[in-house]
């Protein structure tokens, strides 16, 4: 809650206007609301992991929405209550409840579902309170009496590191068990070994629903192990101290994401409004830009805050440089006097005062930077619209008879099919379609190369697929009536066949069913493409398609079971999966590899664990039964099968 995400692109003029005129909104009953500072609240939906710190009074208009009102009707019923608030703040505080899932409609999903951890750990805030103060206390008095020794062997600065990294990764644990206990959720924790500094973490922003009493004890909990690790060393091994407190110093830094940093933006730091940043209804983009970044710059009292916290820590890392050198600051005044050093002291404070300032300028240029950099990007991409190109009506209706969407419609319904498609070059680097938009047009790919992006966190995405001719997209938003599923990209420049929605009912779904094209686009395109079942026939791939289903896995589940009954052969269809056996990895798998197949020849007993990493996966999934049918009637799909299944999946 301390940092805001990267601006969003606003929606379209068109999205807005039936949001804000004509949708029903509801809210949601799942939301949380909790009290901040005396001013401020912050609602969270649950299902999503979404917050929005508002006020008191922007939380009363989100709750006259109740089961379900449109904007209009909200509006008449505060201007009647004379209780209207500046309709910009309160059009900007829908839109992004309503992005936050806060306030819900039928035509836009709410996000993503976003499961927590278990965390079984429970910890009385107010007492960690109490344990950290005697702890830091009892390392003084240790310090004090045991003096520091420098590491004799390579070997003690190895377990010193280790003891530190054991530290803070107890810290992270002792936070986790503390949001819990104050009511809040757990979220990814895991092990970062790819550091300098291994150790276990957990996204612990849920530490906001208990209050600011709450982010202050999970700020001192993390900082906890130090000081008794510190204590233990001074005593037991005093060769350790020296990268246990290098360690401390880490965690009590006020230049990054610390114990100390958390506890400072806990006791000081106010929370900054969601219609306060990220403007949707701006008219001049750049401008609103650079007035959020003025704001994050605004809050005085915290920056103060910090500054001395600052100043502090770096006294701090001066004494202890004087201890292990064993000298005081007497003795270096006392000969930077002799040696005439005074005038150096002076240039070096008005050089420390400098570089201050100099931090201070690029800070704040960078967060100007960064909303600029949005700014930009948004105007390139508004500058890479799609261009017409001219492709001969009969290329067309030849090009669409060899997908697999449409091979199998009559040669006059091809021609008027062709007749009804727009074709658009898309320049490298540009998007089709966005994630969350409304779908009005099916793209098939006429040439080019694309990827298929997945959105994670605002403003963040990470490709899932990629994609080339003859490949469709687009069809889930328009069969199901709903929004963009994923995002579209351009990875070369890429000539696409446009079809209206209007012209895909009359054209397409006059002839087919909704089952078959959606069989067609999403299940026998993905089998086209992999190792296994590339070679089979077309009638062979339909049949398939039409008894496997798609089905989709959150991450950490387990999609099969070690010693479980299994009857279902499964192919990866998007994402990563670990298969272990005795809690022993054996392997990873990712598109399109297979298993299962080992229980269902066997005894129907599954003899590995299937796991899914990363951010949830899916997988093509056909019963036991079904998949031994096509094994064994066409020959074709057994030697497919065949040459795929000797990499080890189960043992």
């Amino acid at each position: 809650m301390k940092s805001q995400p990267s601006p969003e692109p606003p929606p379209p003029a068109a999205e807005l206007a039936t949001l804000l005129n004509q949708a029903v909104l509801r809210l949601s009953p799942e939301v949380l609301a909790v009290k901040l500072r005396r001013d401020r609240l912050v609602v969270k939906y649950p299902p999503g992991r979404r917050y929005l710190v508002v006020t008191p009074k922007q939380w009363e208009m989100l709750q006259e929405f109740g089961a379900g009102r449109t904007v209009t009707n909200v509006l008449c019923a505060v201007i009647g209550a004379q209780r209207c608030p500046a309709l910009r703040e309160f059009y900007e505080l829908v839109v992004k409840a309503v992005r936050a899932g806060i306030l819900q409609t039928d035509a836009q999903p709410p996000p993503s579902l976003v499961l927590s951890s278990r965390w079984p750990l429970r910890i009385n805030g107010t007492a960690i309170r109490w344990v950290t103060a005697i702890f830091l206390v009892a390392a003084g008095i240790s310090l004090a009496l045991r003096p520091v020794q420098m590491p004799q062997h390579p070997g003690w600065l190895v377990a010193g590191w280790l003891a530190a990294c054991a530290a803070a990764s107890a810290g992270w644990a002792l936070a986790a068990g503390v949001v819990r206990a104050a009511g809040g959720e757990v979220y990814f924790p895991r092990f970062d070994w790819k550091t300098l500094a291994p150790r276990f973490r957990a996204e612990l922003a849920d530490a906001v629903m208990g209050g600011r009493d709450t982010e202050i004890n999970v700020a001192l909990a993390r900082l906890a192990p130090a000081p008794v690790f510190i204590t233990v060393a001074a005593w037991q091994g005093p060769e350790l101290l020296v990268p246990l407190l290098g360690g401390l110093l880490l965690q009590l830094s006020p230049l990054w994401k610390s114990p100390l940093h958390d506890l400072l933006g806990a006791l000081y730091h106010d929370p900054q409004l969601a219609t306060s940043y990220d403007f949707v209804l701006a008219q001049d983009r750049l401008l609103t830009l650079l007035r959020s970044a003025r704001q994050q710059l605004a809050d005085q009292k915290y920056l103060l805050a910090c500054a001395v916290a600052t100043v502090g820590w770096l006294l701090v890392i001066f004494l202890g440089g004087c201890v292990l050198l064993q000298t005081n600051a007497t003795e270096l005044l006392t000969r930077f006097h002799a040696a005439g050093g005074w005038r150096y002291t002076a240039l070096t404070l008005l050089v420390f005062v400098g570089l201050l300032v100099a931090a201070s300028v690029i800070t704040a240029g960078w967060i100007a930077y960064r909303h600029i950099r949005v700014w930009a990007r948004e105007r390139a991409e508004r500058k890479m619209r799609p261009s017409a190109v001219l492709v001969s009506a009969e290329t067309i209706a030849e090009w669409l008879g060899r997908t697999v969407l449409f091979r199998e419609l009559a040669a006059a319904d091809l021609l008027a099919l062709a007749a009804a498609v727009k074709p658009e070059e898309h320049k490298r680097g540009s998007f089709v379609v966005r994630e969350g938009e409304a779908g009005e047009r099916l793209y098939l790919v006429l040439s080019g190369r694309l990827e298929v992006r997945r959105d994670y966190a605002p403003g963040r995405s990470e490709p899932v697929a990629e994609m080339g001719e003859g490949d469709v997209f687009g069809e889930i938003a328009l069969l199901q009536g709903g929004r963009r599923t994923r995002s579209v990209r351009c990875r070369a420049r890429s000539t696409l066949l446009g079809l209206d929605k209007a012209d895909f009912e009359r054209l397409v779904l006059s002839k087919m069913s909704r089952t078959v094209v959606e069989d067609a686009v999403q299940k026998v395109g993905f089998l086209q493409h992999i190792e296994m079942t590339r070679n089979w026939n077309q009638a062979t791939l339909t049949a398939f398609a039409q008894r496997a289903k798609l089905v989709e896995y959150a991450e950490g589940a387990a999609v099969m079971q070690e010693g479980a009954n299994n009857h279902w052969f499964y192919l990866v269809h998007r994402g990563e999966l670990v298969v272990t056996v005795k809690n022993e990895e054996l392997r990873r798998m990712k598109t399109g590899d297979g298993f299962g197949e080992m229980s269902l020849l066997g005894d129907g007993i599954a003899t590995a664990t299937v796991t899914v990493l990363g951010r949830g996966a899916s997988c093509l999934v056909i019963s036991g039964r079904d998949f031994l049918d096509f094994v064994t009637k066409d020959f074709a799909v057994g030697l497919g099968w065949d040459e795929t299944r000797f990499r080890p999946v189960e043992r």
